[in-house]
């Protein structure tokens, strides 16, 4: 096979969910799962001692020891080229802010099924972001109704704002265009705008930016 395959990590306190997620993802030939831990202490350490193993990491939140945000604030300030993929319980808008803002590029919810957990899986392993509908609903629904009056929210047009909505469902160019009713050329237009006015280097820096001033 010339695809590489993803070589994953499981990272949550209870083996059951655990044991789910390895069946669910046992017939799939692109993800392969390297090592489990079961709290966020265990995860840093066994990364720390391997740095080269990994290509994402699906993370839990609420465990003991260390949580999942603080563990991967520390896995992404020392190991930047892995991809981490929150996998929780939590709909509330503080956890998915703080796992954005540690350095998560996904939140995906247990009650999720295969196809949607083997999507985010893929879609984060490729550096892209990852949300569920309803985390989409929160960040966008935040995002379109904050009225802050910093000056940096000014400089972004009404048009990229709704670019900037679309972007963080992880949709393609293409499906913003065609919601648009215009080109995919036009949409990644106003994606180099975007971060060109907020000096920004990529998507994933463009939603956390969106997060750290409040705009969602």
């Amino acid at each position: 096979m010339n695809k590489k395959e993803i070589r994953l990590m499981i990272v949550d306190d209870h083996k059951m969910i655990r044991d789910g997620i390895k069946l669910m993802l046992k017939s799939n030939p692109e993800i392969k799962l390297i090592a489990e831990a079961e709290n966020g202490l265990e995860a840093v350490k066994y990364i720390d001692n391997n740095p080269k193993a990994l290509d994402v990491v699906l993370m839990d939140i609420s465990m003991p020891k260390l949580n999942g945000i603080d563990a991967t604030k520390d896995i992404k300030a020392h190991h930047k080229h892995i991809n981490i993929l929150a996998i929780t319980m939590h709909l509330e808008e503080s956890y998915i802010t703080d796992m954005m803002k540690a350095g998560a590029s996904g939140y995906i919810l247990k009650e999720s099924g295969k196809e949607d957990l083997i999507e985010a899986i893929l879609k984060v392993a490729e550096g892209k972001l990852y949300f569920t509908s309803e985390v989409s609903s929160i960040i966008i629904g935040n995002m379109m109704n904050n009225d802050s009056t910093n000056h940096t929210k000014s400089i972004i047009s009404d048009r990229e704002k709704e670019v900037i909505k679309y972007v963080a469902q992880g949709i393609s160019n293409i499906e913003i265009g065609e919601k648009l009713n215009l080109s995919a050329r036009t949409i990644e237009s106003h994606r180099r705008n975007i971060l060109q006015k907020l000096d920004l280097k990529n998507t994933a820096e463009m939603i956390s930016y969106a997060i750290k001033h409040h705009w969602v």
